[in-house]
């Protein structure tokens, strides 16, 4: 009995911790509309993939940096494995794929369509973890969860209009790539030290990203260095800079690695969906968007799916 309840516990404050990594997340959206506005202003239009490039490469090298400095867990060697790497690096690498993929297509589609196509990263998470052998069930409350939590997600912004085009293909491949990020995170946080997970994935992250802001410097039409480092002195740019690297991903990332082993991956998935909710919420206090019945209505089938997920199941 003992040790149900103490995994009762651990596992709602799991819960309210990756709860407050999708409210971090709902900011990003902002701090990353200014960042690479800030980018296009000072370089013009073209530039766009060596600035997110940039802002990648310095996010997450700046939180691999700082955290084996703050987190002691990150410190040892001799939890740095062959095991580790292959499975941290594999969840950098799908990290930075499915970044770059969404970032590439969403400069060709409206917000809407990319929160929908992206939102179906809960359903393949459902489905991916059937083949997983440590999750074959899904309840039914969870997939009605589930169901809620991605018709929510694709509708806060209003009806998407798709014409599925190769843009909206690469969108439902990073939805992929992101399903499969929770189900990597939940085998290698399982058996490698969380802090050194998220310090493998950032490295890989950072060096990837670095790799690809030289190829996007080589280009005939690239911007000179001298720019993209100018970018540094714009606070614009480098505020919105260090609160995704800070906040978004030393400390989100890291919260997140810690604790998602503590609930299914569907569950979790499930609960990331909020992060459009917490968007919306930010975008109207800064009055960026005004309350109408296709946000109020997606937020709630967003929050009736993750409040059915968690208690759809349970008896009195």
């Amino acid at each position: 009995m003992r040790d149900d309840h103490q995994g009762a516990a651990r596992r709602r404050t799991a819960l309210a911790a990756l709860l407050l990594v999708t409210v971090i997340w709902g900011a990003t959206f902002s701090w990353m509309k200014q960042a690479l506005g800030a980018a296009e202003a000072r370089l013009g239009p073209g530039c766009a993939f060596a600035a997110s490039s940039l802002f990648l490469t310095l996010r997450f090298g700046v939180s691999a940096l700082l955290l084996p400095v703050l987190v002691r867990e990150a410190r040892p060697l001799a939890g740095f494995t062959g095991s580790l790497f292959r499975n941290a690096g594999l969840l950098g690498a799908l990290f930075l794929a499915g970044f770059l993929i969404q970032m590439t297509a969403l400069d060709e589609l409206t917000p809407a369509v990319s929160a929908f196509l992206t939102s179906l990263y809960v359903i393949f998470t459902a489905f991916l973890s059937l083949f997983s052998a440590r999750h074959r069930r899904i309840s039914r409350p969870l997939l009605v969860g589930v169901v809620l939590a991605t018709l929510g997600a694709a509708f806060i912004s209003g009806p998407p209009q798709l014409e599925f085009d190769l843009a909206e293909w690469m969108t439902v491949g990073s939805a992929f790539l992101f399903a499969f990020t929770i189900l990597v995170t939940d085998h290698a946080t399982r058996i490698h030290a969380p802090a050194q997970v998220s310090l493998v994935s950032f490295t890989v992250v950072a060096l990837g990203s670095g790799a690809l802001l030289g190829q996007a410097l080589s280009g005939p039409s690239a911007p000179a260095p001298s720019e993209l480092l100018a970018l540094l002195g714009d606070r614009a740019f480098l505020v919105p800079l260090l609160l995704c690297s800070l906040l978004a991903t030393l400390f989100a990332l890291t919260l997140l690695n810690h604790h998602q082993r503590f609930v299914s991956p569907v569950r979790a998935a499930t609960l990331y969906s909020l992060e459009p909710v917490w968007a919306a919420v930010i975008s109207l206090l800064l009055g960026a968007e005004v309350a109408n019945p296709w946000l109020l209505g997606g937020a709630s089938a967003l929050l009736a799916g993750n409040m059915i997920a968690e208690f759809g199941g349970k008896r009195p």
